[in-house]
């Protein structure tokens, strides 16, 4: 089906670009649109989407708006459009986000949390957007740069800022043209680039010069082997670069819509603060408590159905195929948007806005992503197939056990008067942010 004719000058306003989205899935399950000279499909249907990103992975590559990205992150995996290249460089990641790693850096996320925890004060006034982002800033500083100051990982995370707040640039014919030009956009973004790139470069020369040692996933690139061979030290910086967007961004985002969920849904914080409490008590969490935290994961894998941080995946057909009814083209765009298929009630039920954590535990009282009943490929916050993310379990983790290390002691309320939107650029950010009060957790009650 095509849609009514919508211009692709509305996707760059990203207060509206997710209710764009959501509108034009409601002319059909493929839909095509366009304007400014592209044309784009997206598709709604879960089994569709998952044919595209898993059964015709190699008939379909990164777009446009990934193009853009890659002028700073270089050609990292999640840039790299070489099929070959892009499974041995995962190959080579893997052991950096092993089991017996994340119990190391498990125990890193929780001291960030801890020094968030030390730092509140009971009716403060913070922007919990700010102070996600900081914790996830410290997370990723150590665990990837080895850095206990926060400097570099600032540095390159405000250089990797500017070029986000321009990510809309990459959906114009001819934005890389644009960069080659003196206008004040292109010269931001060139000179936030060689920020960061040279920060990073310097942090991977200390690596290798060996004063100190090392514990961290840049180390671990740069020990990293296959067949005798590893990464050269391009590609460190570039997946270095990768990984430190996907670390920071996309979970300090979803940290902060949680809380403001849990603020607007009493009981459901008064039975994560009842499981915290029983399972940890006043202690640190740890990486086993994660297992041993089914409703607060469930929290999490709620938050990323309403508002998943990576909101939309776009690919675009190397040759021609039939997707269901509908004949693409190569060299057309598909976008797939979690944001639209996890709240489709044709999945997810006639609640599927509310706000239901319960859904993800089973009837033995675990955490299950079957439990809903969704049909397969109906949630997908990490993107699915060979380019599913692969810092998934180390998300997972972050996000656990920041949740339940401050939830115990704290529950952020939200300052009347705000209107608080979404801003959908490269992942779904609350705009302009969330003002919340710091308040203490309520004294708990029986919970049923």
């Amino acid at each position: 089906m095509r849609a009514t004719p919508k211009s692709v000058r509305a996707m760059l306003d990203r207060t509206r670009s997710a209710a764009l989205f959501a509108g034009i899935a409601k002319q059909g399950d493929v839909v095509e649109f366009g304007g400014l000279g592209l044309r784009i499909w997206l598709v709604s249907d879960p089994t569709l989407a998952r044919e595209v990103l898993v059964d015709r992975g190699r008939q379909v590559t990164k777009g446009f708006g990934i193009r853009m990205i890659s002028i700073g992150l270089g050609n990292g995996i999640l840039t790299n459009e070489d099929p070959v290249s892009h499974k041995r460089n995962r190959r080579l990641i893997n052991p950096a986000f092993s089991a017996t790693a994340l119990k190391k850096y498990a125990d890193v996320m929780a001291a960030a949390a801890m020094r968030a925890d030390e730092r509140w004060r009971s009716g403060h006034v913070v922007e919990i957007t700010d102070e996600m982002g900081r914790i996830t800033l410290d997370v990723v500083g150590r665990t990837l740069l080895g850095d206990d100051s926060d400097r570099d990982a600032r540095t390159v995370i405000d250089s990797l800022e500017v070029i986000l707040k321009r990510f809309g640039i990459g959906f114009i014919p001819g934005a890389t043209k644009l960069l080659d030009t003196n206008l004040p956009p292109a010269v931001k973004i060139k000179n936030a680039v060689t920020s960061m790139r040279n920060t990073v470069e310097r942090v991977v020369t200390d690596h290798k010069r060996g004063d100190r040692r090392y514990d961290d996933m840049v180390a671990a690139l740069l020990a990293a082997t296959e067949d005798g061979e590893g990464f050269t030290e391009q590609q460190v910086l570039d997946e270095t670069l990768t990984l430190m967007l996907a670390g920071f961004e996309t979970t300090a985002n979803a940290l902060s819509w949680t809380w403001w969920l849990l603020d607007q849904n009493p009981d459901v914080a008064a039975r994560l603060r009842a499981e915290i409490d029983a399972t940890i008590g006043d202690a640190v969490p740890t990486y086993d408590d994660i297992a041993r935290l089914p409703y607060t994961m469930a929290t999490i894998a709620e938050t990323m159905r309403l508002r998943p941080p990576a909101w939309i995946l776009e690919r675009e057909t190397l040759e021609p195929f039939d997707l269901g009814d509908y004949h693409l083209n190569a060299g057309q765009t598909v976008l797939m948007s979690p944001w639209v298929i996890h709240q489709d009630p044709r999945w997810w039920g006639h609640d599927a806005h509310a706000y239901r954590p319960d859904r993800w535990i089973n009837s033995d009282g675990a955490f299950d992503h079957s439990a809903p009943g969704q049909p397969r490929g109906a949630y997908f916050p990490f993107g699915a197939g060979s380019r599913m993310c692969i810092g998934e379990q180390f998300a997972w983790s972050e996000a656990v056990l920041v949740l339940a290390t401050l939830a115990r002691r704290w529950a952020p309320a939200i300052v009347p008067g705000q209107r608080v939107k979404t801003w959908a650029a490269v992942t779904l950010r609350p705009h302009p942010g969330i003002k919340m009060r710091l308040e203490p957790a309520p004294a708990l009650t029986s919970v049923d």
